[in-house]
């Protein structure tokens, strides 16, 4: 990866000089590059004219389709281009600037064998004005060059997930994180491809969508109620990619059952889908990000019609929006868009928050354990 970053940054600046502002990059709808000038960068191959005209290939990149223009070669963006990038350009300039600076950044980050969060790259940056939002889209941009993720090239999220159980994390290095302590949660570790493997006795993983429920659960004597057998997992509300990779890790490498609660409204459904398939923006990831096996417990809309004792909302524009949009993608199980039409019709939504203490203890018992024991998951 080291030698490709290289190749690429002195192919950049070799067409500047080369070509000035007529130099060119496309993005693709997969956010591959491609380039106009000496060097052209596709999804797979890239072919570098020298000087003398000489090709060199590079296995680990694709071409895309090659016209000559004026004795010089030029790449000719098919109908998946959505963006394309001109050096002459102010704003397009500002962008290559973006670019180079994230390679070098990563190239250095590679050598030294360290790693750093996008919030990190942006502090780091004192020369050229941006903001945190055209670090990380550069980076993504860098990461589809390569044909490697961001975390691959020793760039991670801020992780913000918690988890507590009987599980211990090995980390590369030798160091052990105990998670046992069910008083005070740990935090996932944010560079996650550091972890190596996991120990642990549970019979059992449950995610809960937000942080408030996680700490009620364990007031609550959740893990005396499992008789120890639980890990208790929580993102705080939309997953970030350390606590999605570590579940699927988790998962996969000790075969657990796997369980999600999260409220009864479109918000809380998405989450749990995004756990369940991953998300549009690292589809490309999904094999690492998502686990499948996710079994949704609740709280199902179907069940706040019932005597569940929780104080109900009536949906609002924007959540009849979002069920509409989850609704329409085309990898919803038929189960989930039946739930979704039940809380369409009925109207209203139930959050776990609003939940009495002394009711949520009788939520434990009766709703959560009964649906474990009876399978009653979606």
């Amino acid at each position: 990866m080291i030698n490709n970053i290289e190749v690429l940054i002195n192919s950049w600046l070799r067409d500047l000089i080369l070509w000035g502002p007529n130099m060119e990059i496309y993005i693709t709808k997969n956010d591959m590059l491609t380039m106009t000038g000496a060097a052209a960068v596709g999804s797979g191959i890239v072919n570098l004219l020298g000087a003398t005209g000489d090709n060199i290939c590079l296995s680990n990149f694709n071409t895309d389709v090659f016209t000559m223009v004026e004795g010089r070669q030029a790449a000719t963006p098919s109908t998946s281009v959505v963006e394309r990038l001109v050096y002459g350009n102010r704003s397009n300039r500002k962008r290559m600037a973006i670019l180079l600076y994230v390679m070098a950044e990563i190239h250095d980050l590679l050598l030294r064998h360290s790693s750093c969060t996008y919030r990190e790259l942006y502090y780091r940056n004192i020369y050229l004005p941006c903001n945190v939002w055209q670090i990380n889209k550069a980076v993504e941009d860098v990461a589809s060059v390569l044909g490697q993720t961001p975390w691959n090239m020793g760039v991670f999220g801020t992780g913000k997930g918690m988890i507590a159980g009987p599980l211990f994390i090995h980390m590369n290095n030798g160091d052990i994180i105990e998670c046992n302590k069910t008083n005070t949660p740990t935090m996932i570790p944010p560079q996650f491809t550091h972890i190596d493997h996991f120990e642990t006795t549970a019979h059992l993983v449950l995610v809960v969508e937000k942080d408030t429920i996680f700490k009620k659960l364990i007031a609550n004597n959740i893990f005396s109620i499992m008789q120890g057998k639980l890990i208790l997992l929580t993102a705080r509300g939309n997953p970030d990619l350390s606590t999605r990779w570590l579940l699927s890790k988790l998962v996969n490498e000790h075969n657990l059952p796997i369980y999600m609660l999260a409220d009864a409204d479109p918000y809380g459904i998405e989450i749990m889908l995004t756990y369940r398939f991953g998300s549009k923006k690292y589809s490309q990831y999904a094999h690492q990000l998502a686990t499948p096996q996710l079994k949704w417990l609740g709280i199902h809309p179907s069940d706040i019609t019932y005597n569940l004792q929780i104080p109900q909302e009536i949906l609002s524009e924007m959540d009849y929006r979002k069920i509409n949009s989850v609704m329409r993608r085309n990898y919803i199980p038929e189960e989930i868009c039946r739930e979704l039409m039940v809380l369409q019709q009925h109207g209203f939504k139930a959050k776990l928050d609003n939940m009495s203490g002394q009711n949520f203890a009788l939520f434990i018992n009766d709703y959560i354990i009964n649906k474990i024991k009876r399978q009653v998951v979606l």
